[in-house]
């Protein structure tokens, strides 16, 4: 709330700065959103993850596989087994259970690592893309269409054809 308040008087102020101007103030909004699932990249990027994704699920998969089996041998000689045995097999189970959580958990952590990681450079590109296409058409100022209420020309279209044809 704060940084909105914040946010809304330096945005005043440079309005403000601006309305006393001989030349009306040129502003270009374009959509975020639109650009990322329309730049080419992106695809890639979402291709390349999931197939990470794919990979390592395909990792944690044989653990847990390896787990049911390790039950299921437990639970058809658990009959047959000594107390001492049955302690030994239950504390296998529960070790590997430990590692396929373990391991689970890390795949998840990794895996929004490197969605983040690779969202902030495709982020960067779309950024560098629509300040280009902006100064390219002589606007004063580049909002991204969510931090702009009112007006504006949109200039998405233009930046998704400069994104993509930039190889």
């Amino acid at each position: 709330m704060k940084k909105a308040v914040i946010l809304a008087g330096v945005m005043a102020f440079v309005f403000c700065g601006f309305a006393g101007a001989e030349d009306k103030l040129k502003i270009a909004v374009f959509d975020m959103a639109k650009v990322f699932n329309a730049y080419e990249k992106t695809g890639a990027f979402t291709k390349e993850l999931e197939a990470w994704g794919n990979k390592k699920k395909g990792e944690v998969e044989a653990k847990k596989a390896e787990i049911e089996e390790l039950m299921k041998k437990f639970y058809a000689q658990s009959a047959l087994l000594s107390e001492e045995a049955k302690k030994t097999k239950q504390k296998e189970i529960e070790e590997k259970s430990a590692e396929y959580q373990k391991k689970s958990q890390e795949i998840i952590n990794d895996f929004s690592k490197e969605e983040k990681n690779r969202t902030e450079v495709l982020v960067v590109d779309i950024t560098v893309a629509s300040e280009a296409v902006a100064k390219e058409l002589k606007y004063d100022l580049l909002f991204e269409k969510k931090a702009l209420v009112f007006g504006g020309d949109d200039i998405t279209d233009k930046v998704i054809k400069n994104i993509n044809t930039k190889k």
